[in-house]
């Protein structure tokens, strides 16, 4: 009854970060949305796996943490440019 019960969070967990993205309107945000996805996804890898999984997950979390320095960062280069952080701003960086 335990893995399922894992499996049940590890969908919940992607389906919060999945209603963050699609109803969040700032970058941060939707960039914290992404991170809740990313943390589901690996939940479920590891309760499906063994040493392999363990493995997997690491590598996850690390270009986890580069995928949020880079949205982060994208983040404060609109921001430095715009004023605001909606993606409403990015419309207005197109031209």
């Amino acid at each position: 009854m335990g893995v399922e019960l894992y499996l049940i969070f590890a969908v919940a967990i992607l389906f919060l970060g999945l209603y963050c993205i699609l109803t969040k309107k700032s970058i941060i945000k939707s960039a914290i949305g992404i991170s809740i996805m990313v943390k589901g996804g690996s939940l479920s890898f590891l309760v499906a796996g063994g040493a392999t999984a363990q493995v997997a997950v690491v590598l996850i979390i690390v270009i986890d943490a580069i995928i949020a320095a880079v949205l982060l960062s994208m983040a404060v280069n609109v921001y430095k440019h715009t004023g605001s952080l909606d993606f409403e701003a990015l419309k207005r960086l197109w031209g």
